[in-house]
C-alpha cells in the first residue's frame, strides 16, 4: 500500500513537471524571459556596480550569490528526500526478516 501511494505521488509530480516544461517558451523566442532588461542591466552596469573586471564573475558572485546558495540547499534537501523514500522503513524490514 505504501509503495502504491509513493508511485502515485511520483507520477503526479512527473505530470506537474512535464506540464511546466510544455509551458516554457521555445528556444530563441523573443518573449523568452532570458531576453529581458535584467540581462542588459548586468552587461551594462556590472563593472560599475561590483568593481569586478569580469562580467561573469560579477554576476555569479555579487548578483546571484544568495540564489546559488539557496539552490544548493534545495538540491541537498531533494536528495535527502529521495534517498529517504527509496530507503524505506528499516524497522518493518527487520521485523519481516525476524518473523520468517
Amino acid at each position: 500500500m505504501k509503495k502504491l501511494f509513493t508511485i502515485f505521488v511520483l507520477i503526479g509530480l512527473l505530470v506537474i513537471m512535464i506540464t511546466g516544461m510544455l509551458e516554457m517558451p521555445p528556444i530563441g523566442n523573443i518573449n523568452n524571459p532570458s531576453y529581458n532588461e535584467v540581462a542588459t542591466y548586468y552587461v551594462d552596469n556590472s563593472i560599475d556596480d561590483t568593481k569586478s573586471p569580469n562580467t561573469v564573475t560579477a554576476v555569479l558572485k555579487y548578483y546571484r550569490g544568495a540564489d546559488t546558495l539557496l539552490e544548493a540547499g534545495v538540491l541537498f534537501t531533494s536528495i535527502v528526500a529521495v534517498l529517504s523514500v527509496l530507503r524505506g522503513n528499516e524497522t518493518s524490514t527487520h521485523k519481516k526478516e525476524g518473523e520468517a
